[in-house]
């Protein structure tokens, strides 16, 4: 799982991945420290000192599990121990997150009081949850490779779109609403100049997407790709920067990955 996470003493906000979730009423998430990834702190979900609707200090950009480490899920009678440690029964409803962090209860205590631990007490390994084959557009490095790869999306046409939410409602009438980072936006768009590329905007924000009008074509001369607060924003035409208003099509999400399709 990948987060979006706002430090608000510095005013950044900055990417890290999950470690776990402690429960208290609110969730308080695990996460690396803002430019310090040998320490992990916990991230209170909510900002109390906003006006309701509280602001929030985590956005989740995805919910993949990495490969060789399991996500555990502990609660009731198995959380108390965290309690009791803490001398605040019932304090904590459950933990979710990776088990070798559970496997060090006292670290976790302390993390708890402190707010802040070395990685190392928590026997925290290096984990990466972001999808092999994939190429992710979290720097200008990384836009300008795809620019390079794509021909700059000249001569290039969007082909497919489709939105994925996630929700549903059973046959048993219950409507299942899902989180944010569950939600994509699949596209392909298609080339004179290369193979095809698929798309996937993550935990999408804003979605503008305008058809052409009867009299004109839907082909790209250019697009424009930028990075603001770790947000990931494209816009079909050549622009310098992120203006204010757009009239034409435009994405921003938590995220963006791409790849060439086969054939």
């Amino acid at each position: 799982m990948r987060a979006r996470i706002y430090h608000k003493n510095e005013k950044k906000y900055y990417i890290s991945e999950i470690y776990g979730i402690l429960n208290c009423g609110i969730n308080m998430y695990l996460a690396d420290k803002i430019d310090d990834p040998e320490t992990i702190i916990l991230v209170e979900y909510l900002d109390f000192s906003s006006k309701p609707p509280y602001d929030v200090n985590i956005e989740k950009i995805d919910i993949n599990s990495s490969s060789g480490f399991k996500w555990i899920f502990r609660e009731k009678d198995e959380i108390e121990c965290i309690n009791h440690a803490l001398g605040e029964p019932g304090k904590y409803h459950y933990f979710s997150g990776y088990d070798f962090i559970w496997e060090q209860k006292d670290a976790l205590v302390e993390l708890i009081k402190k707010g802040y631990i070395d990685k190392k007490k928590l026997n925290a390994v290096f984990i990466s949850t972001k999808l092999p084959d994939w190429n992710y557009i979290e720097s200008r490095e990384d836009i300008d490779f795809l620019m390079e790869q794509f021909g700059g999306f000249h001569d290039s046409v969007l082909k497919e779109f489709q939105y994925i939410t996630g929700d549903y409602v059973s046959q048993d009438g219950c409507m299942h609403l899902c989180e944010a980072g569950k939600k994509q936006i699949r596209i392909v768009f298609e080339s004179q100049w290369s193979k095809a590329i698929e798309m996937i905007l993550l935990a999408p924000r804003h979605i503008q997407l305008v058809p052409p009008a009867e009299n004109y074509l839907a082909d790209l001369f250019d697009a424009s790709i930028f990075i603001r607060d770790c947000m990931v924003c494209f816009y079909d035409s050549y622009l310098q920067e992120i203006p204010k208003a757009y009239e034409g099509t435009y994405f921003a999400a938590m995220g963006m990955m791409w790849r060439f399709m086969e054939g």
